[in-house]
């Protein structure tokens, strides 16, 4: 019996999807972002990239890839109107469910760096706030200093319990440069689980580290006998700084960064 042929037209919307897919994805976290992005969705980096080429994408993966991102699924699916989604500026914060309501919270942690305490309502029933932890917000510059300092906590980061592995070795931290543009726009937050430094299991992903004095959010990459610490997008401003993998090398890693929050403009 000779196999139905599948519509030019649904051949063509699915084209346009993965090249949608792929031009967030680029642009979002960069040529080489297809892991990471991967990684937040849960799947398989083969599997993304498989997507990427016109594999039909499951309705919860393109759920978790429009949540993630900020996409709006209406310029994803057809291509019409903004690339991005718009805040919730319009609706009534009494309507908004306690995960909303933290949501919101977060999103205006992002737009006002200089008011950076964010906590839950009072509101907030028992059993909804316990899924969520409560991570110290630090200067980056105090990244290095074991342990939390109380006097220097600059406010609080209400995340989900499960994207926070080890609570008590995590610190949030907020990007003051674009060295990780558009992956991480400046003004972003970060969580970084101090707990996790061994280069071999950090190979391409991004990590907080200090090579050179000063404290910074980067890609890390094994090259033969050095550490390879990449900005998103390196530059004159922004270059790529090569450590030997020897016992110099020695806590030059400060921790994996496991969850972030960008704002999208």
């Amino acid at each position: 019996m000779a196999r139905k042929k599948t519509p030019k037209t649904r051949i063509n919307v699915k084209a346009s999807l993965s090249r949608r897919l792929r031009e967030v994805r680029q642009e979002l976290f960069g040529e080489h972002g297809g892991p990471e992005l991967a990684r937040r969705l849960g799947l398989p980096a083969r599997t993304w990239y498989n997507y990427e080429t016109g594999v039909t994408v499951p309705a919860e993966v393109l759920l978790g890839f429009i949540e993630q991102t900020g996409t709006n699924p209406t310029w994803l699916l057809a291509g019409e109107g903004p690339k991005y989604q718009r805040g919730l500026n319009g609706l009534d914060l009494a309507d908004l469910a306690p995960i909303e309501l933290i949501r919101r919270g977060l999103e205006k942690l992002e737009q006002e760096p200089s008011d950076v305490r964010v906590v839950a309502p009072e509101n907030m029933p028992g059993d909804v706030l316990s899924d969520y932890v409560a991570v110290n917000l630090v200067p980056l510059k105090d990244l290095a200093r074991r342990g939390v300092d109380s006097t220097r906590v600059d406010g609080y980061i209400m995340a989900f319990r499960q994207w926070i592995p080890h609570p008590t070795e995590t610190v949030g931290v907020q990007v003051t440069d674009d060295s990780m543009f558009p992956v991480l726009p400046s003004g972003s937050l970060v969580a970084i689980d101090r707990s996790v430094t061994d280069p071999q299991q950090l190979q391409g992903k991004m990590v907080a580290a200090c090579p050179d004095e000063v404290p910074m959010i980067c890609w890390l990459d094994l090259s033969g006998r050095h550490l390879i610490f990449r900005p998103n997008q390196p530059n004159r401003e922004h270059p790529l700084i090569p450590v030997e993998l020897s016992g110099l090398a020695s806590g030059v890693i400060l921790g994996q960064v496991i969850w972030s929050w960008s704002r999208f403009s």
